[in-house]
């Protein structure tokens, strides 16, 4: 996952943030003159307040990956004790959510999920005798799954706007699949790119097309 060190980081800087801001507990224990039997701790509300925006650049990187923890710090909750210490048991599992790995992998469920879309839309052009735009889309679907690959396996590109044939090459040279597969794949590029370009192509090179790039999908989740 892009930029999931600088996320670690940031989710660390948090925790211990938060470890500050519960060390200004108070007890709200008197109503007037009368003592209150049950009093309620709160944590001081300007490092309270500066914390949650902290936590917010959090959430706001992770986007669509915050959907676990996302109702925790939704709303405009008092500085509570009790909500502080709830804010601290998420940001705990945010950073071992990504020690563990299971970040990266909870990403490719929210792109496996948008590519299974893609895929049904290109198959329904294809059906209805769209098939450059089924190649145009399934094309699509191809580079982004070859750059996120990219992107796990920490491959860096000295180009600004890498190619498809870019990320085949690099992930084949960093031996993350063979080099039957990088054929494979490889040819499905080119189906993909005469697509895109509106060149000569066929029914049966489409059908190729979305066949090999579901085997992609499905290989590399």
């Amino acid at each position: 996952m892009k930029n999931l060190e600088l996320i670690k980081n940031i989710c660390l800087d948090c925790l211990k943030e938060g470890e500050a801001v519960l060390s200004t507990k108070w007890l709200n224990d008197r109503m007037g003159s009368i003592k209150i039997a049950n009093p309620t701790a709160y944590v001081e509300i300007q490092k309270f307040k500066k914390w949650k925006s902290n936590c917010n650049v959090l959430l706001n990187l992770l986007g669509d990956l915050a959907k676990p923890w996302i109702e925790g710090f939704r709303g405009d909750k008092v500085n509570t004790m009790a909500h502080s210490k709830e804010i601290m048991g998420m940001l705990g599992s945010i950073c071992e959510t990504i020690e563990k790995g299971y970040l990266i992998k909870y990403e490719d469920l929210i792109f496996t999920e948008a590519f299974s879309n893609l895929i049904e839309q290109a198959e329904y052009l294809f059906g209805q005798g769209y098939i450059l735009a089924s190649g145009v889309i399934t094309r699509a679907v191809l580079e982004e799954k070859l750059k996120n690959l990219c992107l796990q396996q920490n491959i860096a590109f000295t180009k600004t706007h890498p190619t498809l044939s870019d990320y085949n090459q690099e992930l084949y040279k960093s031996n993350y699949y063979s080099k039957i597969e990088f054929k494979n794949i490889d040819h499905l590029i080119s189906i993909g790119n005469n697509a895109a370009h509106n060149a000569e192509i066929t029914k049966e090179d489409i059908a190729k097309l979305l066949e090999g790039v579901k085997s992609v999908l499905n290989k590399y989740i």
